[in-house]
C-alpha cells in the first residue's frame, strides 16, 4: 500500500526558487521534471519502486523567502517519504544559507556585484552521486541537445514511472536497472561503444559493491577526485561534477574549468586566460565557498555574453525579427 505524505520548507532568505526552476527548464536534465507555474514534479526510485514528489510555492511567500510545500505520492511507507524529502532538500539546497557566502564575496567589489545581481540563487544539485555520475560520463563530449538525447532514451529504456492524476513520470533508472543492460541496447540508442561501457560497467560497479559512493561522504575533495579517476570512463572534470552537483560540496575549485577561467579573464579584465595555477592563486580569497564562486561566476559569463550578443543583432536583423513576430502574431 502506498501513501501521500506533505512537507513545509523555509529556506532561509535570500532564496529565489525561480532561478532554480530556470536552472531546471534550461538544463539537458529538464526532461526528469513535469514544470508548471511555481512548480516541479519529479518520480525518483526509493526503495526499489516509484516515488513522485511536486513542489510549488505555498503562501505566504515572497520571491526572497519563499515557504516551499513538498507532497511526495506513492511511497511505500513515511520512512520512504522522508526519504524522498530529503532528497529535495538536497536537490534544492534548503539546508545551504547564503549569507556566509556573500559576506565573503563582498571584500571583492566584482564579486559583490555579480551577487548582488544574483542574489538568492542556489546550486542546482542533481538527486545522489549515482544520478550525477551516469548524467556527467553522458555528457562527455557532446552537445547539450545530444546529450538529453541520450539521457532521455536511457531513462525511457528502463521505464520506471509512475502514473498520478493521468500523467506519467519516468523515474531516473537505479544502479541495478542500468547494470542489467547490455551494451548493444544503448548503442542501438546512439551511444557510442565507450559511453555504453562506462554508463554500464559503471553501473555495475555500484550494484554489485565494488564501487563504493557512499565512502566518497568521509573524503576530501581531492582523496574523492582520486578515488573517482581510477574508475574506467571518469576524468577529472567528471569526478569534479560528482563532488560539485553529487555532493554539493561547497569548496570545489574546477581550477582547469574552461568556463571558469573565461570568467575570470572576463569580470577582472586580464589581457590573458589565467592558467590552472593562478585560478588557483586567484581563488585563495574565495578558500571555503570555491564552489559557489565558480557557479555565480558561470552565470554571470552566460549572462554577460547573452547581453552581448543581443547588443550585436543589427538593425535590419532586429528590422527583421520584428517583421516576423508581427506576421506570428497574425497567424
Amino acid at each position: 500500500m502506498s501513501i501521500s505524505k506533505s512537507y513545509r520548507l523555509t529556506p532561509q532568505a535570500p532564496y529565489r526558487f525561480d532561478y532554480f526552476q530556470k536552472r531546471v527548464e534550461n538544463s539537458s536534465n529538464s526532461y526528469l521534471y513535469s514544470i508548471g507555474e511555481n512548480a516541479l514534479s519529479r518520480a525518483h526510485i526509493i526503495g526499489g519502486h516509484p516515488v513522485l514528489v511536486h513542489i510549488t510555492l505555498d503562501t505566504p511567500s515572497t520571491p526572497n523567502a519563499p515557504v516551499i510545500r513538498l507532497d511526495v505520492q506513492g511511497a511505500h511507507s513515511d520512512a520512504r517519504a522522508d526519504q524522498a524529502a530529503d532528497i529535495w532538500r538536497h536537490m534544492l539546497s534548503i539546508d545551504r544559507p547564503l549569507l556566509p557566502f556573500y559576506q565573503q564575496a563582498a571584500t571583492d567589489p566584482v564579486l559583490k556585484t555579480i551577487t548582488s545581481d544574483l542574489s538568492g540563487m542556489h546550486l542546482l544539485l542533481d538527486s545522489s552521486p549515482f544520478e550525477s555520475t551516469i548524467l556527467s560520463i553522458i555528457g562527455q563530449q557532446v552537445n547539450l541537445t545530444f546529450a538529453e538525447n541520450l539521457k532521455r532514451s536511457l531513462v525511457e529504456l528502463c521505464a520506471s514511472s509512475i502514473d498520478v492524476n493521468g500523467s506519467t513520470h519516468y523515474a531516473f533508472p537505479s544502479p541495478e536497472q542500468i547494470a542489467a543492460l547490455n551494451y548493444e541496447q544503448l548503442r542501438a540508442m546512439k551511444f557510442s561503444q565507450r559511453k555504453a561501457e562506462y554508463v554500464i560497467d559503471f553501473a555495475r560497479g555500484v550494484a554489485n559493491g565494488s564501487i563504493d559512493l557512499h565512502s566518497l561522504q568521509g573524503m576530501s575533495n581531492a582523496e574523492a577526485i582520486d578515488y573517482l579517476i581510477k574508475l574506467r570512463g571518469i576524468g577529472r572534470w567528471t569526478a569534479e561534477c560528482v563532488l560539485l552537483f553529487g555532493l554539493g560540496r561547497p569548496d570545489l575549485l574546477p581550477a582547469a574549468d574552461i568556463g571558469l577561467r573565461n570568467a575570470i579573464q572576463h569580470f577582472w579584465g586580464l589581457d590573458h586566460q589565467p592558467t590552472e595555477q593562478e585560478v588557483r592563486e586567484f581563488a585563495v580569497p574565495w578558500r571555503g565557498h570555491e564552489s559557489y564562486f565558480t557557479y555565480y561566476l558561470w552565470t554571470a559569463l552566460g549572462l554577460a555574453r547573452a547581453a552581448q550578443k543581443q547588443q550585436t543583432v543589427t538593425p535590419k536583423a532586429k528590422r527583421k525579427n520584428s517583421k516576423n513576430m508581427a506576421e506570428r502574431d497574425k497567424e
